[in-house]
């Protein structure tokens, strides 16, 4: 989806009655220098009344930002108002309602994240402005899940025999503002993939074929296929305006609803601006839409597996992004290869980068709670017998399988980087409890 709202965020400067045009002059030039997609609305505060006219002309906004500059103790209303605030604090001037304020709120549970120093638009404290924007992008952004007929209906509906598994669809609705919109596989295949045009299908094939460092599977139909499914796919995307694209394609496959595999067209969406998710997994399409809107940057949504002897992890599956550091550009090469022992074709051995930190994020909405744990990439490699990528990191494994939450999930979804905080403090924000799974 192409978004061309800016998003409103009101900023409270919370000074002394005559200094805010001071400190406005200050930071509305780093605020709309850095961040020119966002419109910020400035208020004086200085007393309860303008607490009162600033709650009551904002109420309908994403969330709040506060620049604490006095200490009288009149910001408590908004950093307590429930809505996702975000608190920076000058340390000579603002740390007493800072001190007061905003470690109460923390344990009320409210949903606020501070940071207190001595330069208000530094890059360490405005970062957090990003976080504010990405829970907007959430709440208007839409993913398209291709599903069987025998599933549809029962994820519309939520099936009573059915609802702990299909409820999660209206659950991510409800905490994040995702929209799921749920197309039957065979009005799929009707409207947009049995009506690809095959010598565009051809082109994206051969273009592939020749963007490969290496091919390793004999069926040159079955790359086609997957560029006809590509196609399709950006396809309905477009006509829904949406921002993701989720298949079911293990048993769409499996059943015989689809022939063709999305792995090489997962690879390309990426470059589409649009997000692929693998097997029409919706905890994954949220923390994929996360890091869209907050860090601009890919996932690699993998099956985590434990080698606690080497004390490391193994994350794979049968596709991942080429760019993987988010360049919007290829980074790193990739082979066309089948994969679970020559049953699986078109698919995808991507060689990310080594000597670099991942963190690993997982979702688990019914007990609001995001996972994180980091680790170091060892090595990529290519292994016939299981999914075409595999990577392996050196993590605190033991810790890991000890505290990995299995109610998010085995999928997990790996950054490039160390994100731990930007993570965290987006969980804090959107009401959900951090687990640190290597702590």
């Amino acid at each position: 989806m192409a978004h061309v709202n800016k998003v409103h965020v009101p900023v409270a400067l919370v000074t002394p009655s005559g200094s805010f045009g001071n400190w406005l002059s200050v930071i509305k030039p780093a605020l709309e220098g850095l961040y020119p997609s966002m419109d910020f609305a400035y208020y004086s505060i200085s007393s309860a009344n303008d607490v009162h006219d600033f709650l009551t002309k904002e109420s309908g906004s994403v969330g709040f930002l506060v620049f604490q500059f006095l200490s009288p103790w009149v910001s408590r209303p908004i950093i307590q108002s429930g809505k996702p605030t975000i608190v920076i604090t000058h340390t000579l001037y603002g740390s007493g309602e800072y001190l007061y304020e905003y470690p109460r709120a923390r344990n009320l549970g409210y949903p606020v994240v501070g940071y207190s120093t001595m330069n208000v638009t530094s890059p360490n404290a405005l970062w957090r402005i990003k976080l504010l924007e990405t829970i907007a992008r959430l709440r208007e952004s839409r993913v398209v899940f291709v599903v069987g007929p025998d599933v549809k209906p029962l994820i519309d509906l939520e099936y009573p025999l059915s609802v702990e598994l299909l409820s999660v669809f209206r659950r991510i609705q409800s905490l994040f503002g995702v929209t799921p919109i749920t197309i039957d596989v065979r009005d799929f295949k009707a409207k947009y993939y049995d009506n690809i045009n095959e010598a565009e299908a051809s082109k994206i094939a051969e273009a592939w074929i020749k963007g490969a460092e290496a091919i390793k599977d004999p069926s040159n139909e079955e790359i086609f296929k997957s560029a006809k499914l590509y196609l399709a796919l950006k396809a309905i995307v477009r006509d829904l305006n949406a921002d993701a694209v989720a298949v079911d394609c293990l048993v769409l496959r499996g059943k015989g609803y689809l022939d063709a595999w999305p792995c090489l067209g997962s690879m390309q969406l990426w470059y589409d601006g649009i997000v692929p998710v693998c097997e029409a997994d919706p905890y994954s399409a949220v923390v994929l839409l996360m890091s869209k809107f907050m860090l601009n940057k890919p996932g690699f949504i993998n099956d985590p597996g434990i080698d606690e002897e080497h004390n490391r992890l193994i994350y794979w599956h049968c596709t991942a992004p080429t760019s993987p550091q988010g360049s919007g550009k290829p980074e790193v090469l990739y082979l066309i290869v089948t994969a679970h022992d020559e049953t699986k074709h078109a698919s995808v051995h991507v060689k990310l980068p080594t000597n670099e930190p991942v963190t690993v994020v997982g979702l688990n909405p019914e007990e609001r709670e995001l996972t994180i744990h980091t680790g170091t990439a060892e090595e990529s490699e290519y292994d016939p017998s299981i999914c075409a990528t595999a990577l392996k990191v050196k993590a605190n494994a033991r810790v890991i399988a000890g505290k990995f939450r299995w109610r998010a999930g085995w999928h997990r979804v790996l950054f490039y980087g160390n994100y731990i905080e930007e993570f965290r403090e987006l969980a804090t924000l959107l009401g959900l409890k951090t687990i640190i799974e290597d702590e």
